[in-house]
This record gives structure tokens, sequence and C-alpha cells, in this order.
């Protein structure tokens, strides 16, 4: 999710770590500058170049939620393991896993879909489907062969939901973040060299060119904000969750610095004040 306000929208809002009225600095731990070609800049200085918008963390949005679902997710159990001492069991413990579960997926496809430049499949969502998969076809085998299967099933949903939070871990170890840079839209005129693909030819509020990685995808897209077109720069995971392109967290042998050592040819135009922050404002 983007921050609401335009002196914001770089930074980010304060409240999202606790900084009341301070505005975040123009680098956090392990946020790096784009390497040398590369014209940049950060919000207390503006002028031209590519600069950092920060996404809101996935902690809270993701974290909080899926700390509840093992609770249920144990409580589903005991209506099944103590038949006849609660009425409706086998409906009780029905609606208790689905809650467990209503408490891991929604959240992630809700955190996902609020980043802008995201990808949408449901398949690339960090849960471990395998598993689940499993549980689903062994827990049929209770009912015709041994009441054991049914218990197998349910080990396999507490495997799912810790390799699920293992998968979502992986996916908040980079930031979500993209870096943006104001432009003339007719400027576009796109002369990418590999790795980089084309898919437009021309400017647009859509994916206009994306690099392999391993563990993903490098993405370049159109975007607009209070009257101003942007090109936009992000790292699309495997998960679909963005990360910022530019970050110390990145495997070295996920081939992200390589596909961004030479930058992207546009100069862009001169940052418009609104979204610049000012000495008073600190």
């Amino acid at each position: 999710m983007e921050a609401r306000q335009d002196r914001y929208w770089l930074l980010g809002e304060p409240g999202w770590w606790g900084l009341g009225e301070t505005m975040p600095p123009d680098f956090r731990t392990g946020e790096l500058p784009p390497p040398e070609g590369w014209v940049s800049t950060t919000p207390r200085v503006g002028n031209f170049g590519w600069c950092r918008q920060r996404l809101r963390p996935l902690a809270w949005p993701l974290l909080r939620p899926m700390a509840w679902a093992p609770l249920f997710l144990a409580t589903s159990a005991v209506p099944l393991a103590l038949p006849g001492r609660t009425p409706f069991d086998q409906a009780l413990a029905v609606g208790l896993f689905a809650i467990s579960w209503s408490l891991v997926f929604f959240p992630i496809l809700f955190a996902r879909n609020s980043q802008p430049m995201s990808a949408d499949g449901l398949l690339s969502l960090p849960v471990d489907t395998i598993s689940l998969g499993l549980a689903a076809a062994v827990f049929p085998l209770h009912f015709y062969y041994h009441p054991m299967a049914g218990w197998v099933s349910y080990a396999l949903c507490w495997v799912a939901y810790f390799r699920t939070v293992m998968l979502v871990q992986a996916a908040m170890l980079v930031p979500p973040a993209r870096f943006l840079l104001p432009v003339e839209p007719s400027d576009w005129e796109p002369s990418l060299q590999d790795p980089w693909e084309r898919q437009s030819g021309s400017w647009g509020r859509k994916e206009i060119a994306s690099a392999p990685a391993r563990f993903g995808r490098l993405v370049i897209s159109g975007t607009s904000r209070s009257g101003q077109d942007f090109l936009s720069l992000a790292f699309v995971h495997s998960s679909g969750f963005v990360q910022d392109p530019f970050h110390e967290g990145h495997d070295p042998s996920s081939g992200v610095q390589e596909a961004l050592e030479s930058p992207i040819p546009i100069s862009g135009l001169q940052w418009p004040s609104n979204f610049l922050v000012h000495s008073e404002e600190e």
C-alpha cells in the first residue's frame, strides 16, 4: 500500500515505523542507492533522478492475523478428539479449521493486492499448497479405511502452516519499495538491452518491460500521481510481492544486481516539489 499524502508518498508514512511526527530517513537499514551510472536522488535532495518509494511494511497486515491462526487450527481438533462432548462437533471443527486458514490466506492475498505492480496469480501466493493438497487427499481416507488417516491429514495441515510461514518470511526478507522517475510519456523510446524484454513500445499505466531473475523478475511500468507521470522500477518476487530492487537483502545469485548494472536509458524530468521533503517540515 502507498502513503496517502504526497509529502509521505516517497519516504513512507512515519506511523508505519512508529516515528510519530518525525519524517523517515532517506535511507533505512539495507537500502542501497542505484549503482554508478544511474542518476538518482532522495526526497530531501530532489532535482533529477530515480527516487525510492517505500510501500507499507508487510509485518502488521500479515503477521498479526497469521499469529492467531494456530489457535484456531489447534482448537479445531478438540471436537474430533472428544466426539459427542460438543454439539455439532464436526461442523464446529470445520468452522474452526476454516477460520484458521482464512487468517492465513486472505491477509496474504489482500496485502499483496494492495501493492502497486504486484503479480495477481493465486498459485504464486506464498502458501504451501502441496502439503495442503496432500492433506485434502488423505482426509477422506479416514471414512473408508482408518480414523488415523484423519490425524495424518491434520498433521499435514500443521506442516503446511509452518511451511507457509517460511514462505512468507522469504517474501519479506527484502522490504517493499520501488524506484520512480518523473517523465514526459512521449520521451519514452525504449532501447533496452538484454536481459530486458519489452511488453510495450510506448509509455502506459501498465507493464512496459521486464527482465527475468532468480526468485522473480524485474519490472518497469508506468504510473501517475497528482498529475505527474512516472516510470517505476521494482523487483517482483516469485510470490508476487513487490521488493526494493536496490537492497542488500537480495541473494547475490539472484541476478538482480547484474541486470541493474546499466541504467535505463531515459533522463526524466525534475521532481515536483509536492513530493519532496522541505527543511521546514522536518
